[in-house]
């Protein structure tokens, strides 16, 4: 019998463990916990361990074509395939951050957005029948957000990946000539890469609704303002960020784990961003 595997990026804290905890709870095969950082990793297995799961533990960068491929060579050996793929991992920089907007800009897309397309392109061949993967992102990501004529490039019906990414270097080179107004991006870096985000599953779901392999789901989660490590110096004394409460990690990774989840026959949500259950419309 196919032994089910599911695999969680940037696991070893936040909301990607909360998400690796709870499924290891609710799904029915093997739960993979990745990151850049092997000892973080090891001990954030260790600590599932402690309360009696029993996750697996592989590193991996994500930013990283080789440690992919390196990953792709184990689930390959040891799975054959891939059942659910959450990708989590992600950059969040400080409120105060020393880093020049364009640094700042730089990590965010080759971490959010092309980690996440690079991951995709290499598991699509190894998705099974009835699997499903969720690209944690932002309900921000509209494409209302970019001006009409960047607008315009971005037809969801029919962008490919290919376009989106060279779309992500053209986005890094106006952040560095300091002119991403003028092109109709956003001033919030999150904003903008989301945008590329949400677009990238769309596409992938739309080229996927017709695969052989039947009923592949993919979505993206906006987990809204979370009081992870990485979010603390952007929430005020009473853990708001702009008056709104930032939530558990535990309450946003729920969210994620229930489109992980969806179960066989779904055929809604798919290519959709979803935010506290409810489809956000990016076309707006």
């Amino acid at each position: 019998m196919v032994k089910k595997v599911a695999v969680v990026t940037g696991a070893n804290r936040g909301i990607g463990y909360q998400v690796a905890r709870q499924l290891l709870y609710d799904f029915p095969g093997d739960v993979i916990v990745t990151g850049r950082n092997t000892a973080k990793g090891q001990r954030a297995c260790q600590q599932l361990k402690a309360q009696g799961l029993k996750p697996v533990w592989h590193e991996l960068d994500v930013t990283q074509s080789a440690s992919i491929r390196m990953f792709v060579d184990f689930i390959r050996e040891n799975y054959g395939g891939i059942d659910v793929l959450v990708n989590n991992a992600g950059t969040v920089f400080d409120k105060d951050s020393p880093l020049s907007m364009y640094r700042q800009a730089e990590l965010t897309i080759q971490t959010n957005f092309k980690g996440t397309l690079n991951l995709c392109r290499y598991f699509m061949p190894l998705l099974r029948p009835h699997s499903r993967v969720v690209v944690v992102s932002s309900e921000l990501g509209k494409l209302s957000s970019l001006g009409k004529e960047l607008r315009k490039t971005i037809d969801l019906d029919k962008v490919t990946m290919y376009e989106l990414d060279k779309l992500a270097d053209k986005y890094l080179a106006a952040v560095q000539a300091k002119v991403w107004s003028d092109y109709g991006w956003p001033d919030r870096i999150l904003e903008s890469v989301s945008v590329l985000e949400n677009a990238l599953v769309y596409a992938l779901a739309r080229d996927l609704k017709n695969d052989q392999r039947r009923n592949i789901i993919v979505n993206a989660c906006c987990p809204g303002w979370t009081a992870t490590e990485q979010m603390q110096t952007h929430l005020d004394e009473k853990g708001c960020l702009g008056g709104v409460e930032a939530r558990s990690p535990a309450e946003a990774a729920a969210d994620i784990v229930r489109l992980a989840l969806l179960p066989y026959g779904t055929s809604s949500p798919n290519g959709d961003t979803v935010y506290k259950r409810e489809i956000i419309n990016i076309r707006d």
